[in-house]
């Protein structure tokens, strides 16, 4: 998996672990100790990309979302690419 960012933190400034992201994803609840299904983790990841894109979401467009949620990894993974290669919005 290659994930194209629009920085990357040094190296050296790795946190002694990893924090805990306020990630709000309309539409779902996630449970501690709970499994996320592969369309649940898809759907946190390309709100997560619209987000850092700085896109705000209708109710149309969460509607989208879920169904590109519903495809592959490597459909997903492409979309976040995309998201991640256009200029920020805001």
């Amino acid at each position: 998996m290659r994930w194209r960012a629009r920085s990357r933190p040094s190296p050296r400034a790795t946190p002694a672990h990893t924090p805990v992201l306020p990630v709000t994803v309309p539409g779902f609840t996630a449970e501690p100790g709970r499994a996320l299904t592969a369309a649940d983790a898809h759907r946190v990841l390309l709100h997560c990309a619209l987000d850092a894109a700085g896109i705000r979401l209708t109710e149309a467009d969460r509607q989208a979302v879920a169904d590109i949620a519903a495809l592959d990894f490597r459909a997903v993974n492409s979309v976040i690419g995309w998201l991640a290669a256009t200029p920020l919005r805001g």
